[in-house]
């Protein structure tokens, strides 16, 4: 009777450890969707490693929405082909920031590419 009790415990702890790891191994892995959105500096904050950019949230009402986004050390930012630094941003910028946001909702920004302003012709 005791060998029978103990196969019996045996084997719901094999079928439990099977239902809890098949279901982690069958798990696709999700790529995060990447996102852009285009906008003006509002503000740069160094030591937080921050850029907050306006962005129009509303073409018919005209509404706007500030975005704090992190900045990381391998996020790029260029204006065309020159590489900029987190410091070199100002505020009034027009930028277009390319990120991706993971399954826990944090945003991983990829790159910040500077509008480059075309030189007016003089007449």
């Amino acid at each position: 009777m005791v060998k029978v009790m103990r196969f019996a415990v045996i084997c719901l702890v094999v079928v439990g450890l099977v239902g809890v790891i098949v279901p982690v191994f069958a798990q696709e892995k999700v790529e995060p969707q990447v996102t852009s959105v285009s906008g003006e500096v509002v503000s740069v904050d160094l030591v937080k490693s921050e850029v907050v950019v306006k962005q129009l949230k509303d073409m018919v009402t005209s509404t706007y929405e500030n975005t704090t986004f992190s900045i990381a050390s391998e996020t790029k930012i260029n204006k065309g082909d020159i590489i900029l630094k987190l410091s070199d941003l100002k505020a009034q910028d027009k930028v277009a920031v390319k990120y991706a946001t993971n399954v826990l909702g944090k945003q991983n920004v990829e790159s910040i590419t500077v509008a480059v302003q075309e030189a007016i012709p003089a007449k």
